[in-house]
């Protein structure tokens, strides 16, 4: 969390961060200055309140962050302007130097942040090719300080993603009520979906009306949710195609990981639905994923490593019978990712729940738990997920509140 910064600053050694960016989305930013819409680079100091350096037109909006603002004409930079008005180039490395001398910036120094790379890498160049006491830090330990103060939430962001998570459950039960709003054109497997009139609902209608729930209901969702059928529910990152009309029988993978307009913080949530009666073979996929989803649910405990329950859940599927990454690498069907990740600002990040993950859950972490099994070539795929966080005292608790039914009942026309 924030109030790490200071702490996690010194274990790796560094006298200041600077969080570079321009009007590109920027989680980095965002992270320190609370959703602040100003577009300005950040500046924190071990040890002191960090500055906010922004456009003028900005001032209000960033001051909103609680941090100290200013802009580049309280540092002095009106002569830079006009020295070096016809060489953009030449007065970003001059507006940087200015930066760091007006600000006494000396010492180790990480750059973090995101924009477009010919207006930043000027900004980093300009310091590294100064005769300013500074020493640059690249990679190593110091790359992961956000990171690290993104595994573990405090009070008002876990606020946020409550919120997040009732408004995103709100979008799903919307949508599986506009499903079943519809009806089977026949009882055969693999017959249309229609409306009242007889249309053929498509995955591209169920999208619109999605987007539109989700902007009703102040999320937004930057990636677009996957809303795939038969077997593109067997490849986990098929967003669906838009003109497929939903059929009786077919496995539906709807993963919905919307934010909040407001803050930025996430929600992750997926189920799996078949409109009518479950295929046999559909049916024990599901149990199988299920079995192993409540499974872990159960065992979920803080001290534990992310990795434990990623094993668990090879150990299950293989079990079964399912392909895993373990038992064949490189396959694209059984069990092909890890079970889980976290979540906030970003839709990934630490800690993870993988084989690789090297972390230890701990009070505040807020993680997804989601396995799923894949057979494209058989027409389905199946994927289920949560997200949940661990309190203060270490107790687990489940953000997504909606049932995890795998038949959605559909009215054959007549």
């Amino acid at each position: 969390m924030r109030a790490h910064i200071d702490r996690l600053m010194a274990d790796n050694g560094l006298d200041a961060i600077v969080v570079l960016g321009d009007e590109t989305p920027n989680t980095f930013r965002n992270y320190l200055a609370g959703r602040s819409t100003g577009s300005g680079i950040i500046v924190k100091k071990r040890g002191e309140q960090a500055v906010y350096i922004v456009n003028p037109m900005e001032i209000d909006e960033a001051a909103k962050s609680g941090l100290k603002v200013v802009t580049p004409y309280d540092l002095g930079a009106a002569d830079i302007y006009r020295a070096y008005r016809d060489d953009p180039d030449a007065m970003r490395r001059a507006l940087a130097l200015n930066t760091f001398e007006k600000l006494a910036i000396k010492g180790r120094v990480a750059f973090y942040g995101a924009g477009e790379v010919h207006t930043l890498l000027p900004f980093i160049l300009a310091i590294q090719d100064s005769m300013l006491d500074v020493e640059l830090v690249i990679g190593g330990e110091a790359a992961t300080i956000f990171d690290r103060m993104y595994e573990t939430k405090d009070e008002d962001e876990v606020k946020a993603m409550k919120r997040a998570a009732d408004l995103a459950c709100q979008v799903v039960r919307r949508t599986r009520d506009f499903l079943t709003g519809h009806f089977a054109s026949g009882a055969k497997f693999g017959s249309p979906v229609v409306d009242a009139a007889g249309n053929p609902l498509t995955i591209g209608a169920v999208k619109r009306f999605i987007r539109l729930a989700t902007a009703e209901l102040g999320l937004d969702d930057p990636e677009g949710a996957i809303f795939a059928q038969g077997r593109d529910a067997g490849m986990p990152h098929s967003k669906g195609e838009e003109d497929d009309v939903l059929q009786v029988g077919r496995a539906i993978v709807f993963d919905y990981f919307p934010r909040l307009s407001e803050n930025g913080y996430f929600h992750d949530m997926t189920r799996t639905w078949v409109l009518g009666r479950a295929p046999a073979e559909v049916q024990r996929a599901y149990d199988d994923v299920m079995g192993i989803f409540h499974k872990v649910m159960k065992a979920l405990k803080v001290g534990e490593p992310g990795s434990k329950y990623q094993e668990m859940t090879l150990d299950h599927f293989e079990a079964r019978g399912h392909p895993t990454q373990r038992s064949h690498p490189g396959t694209m069907k059984g069990y092909v990712h890890s079970l889980g990740h976290g979540l906030g600002l970003n839709v990934h990040e630490a800690p993870g729940l993988s084989v690789y993950s090297k972390a230890k859950l701990a009070p505040g972490n807020v993680v997804t738990v989601e396995p799923g099994l894949y057979y494209p070539e058989r027409g389905y795929g199946i994927r289920v997920e949560d997200t949940v966080y661990f309190d203060k005292k270490g107790k687990l608790h489940n953000l997504t509140d909606f049932p995890y039914d795998l038949a959605l009942p559909l009215k054959v026309k007549r």
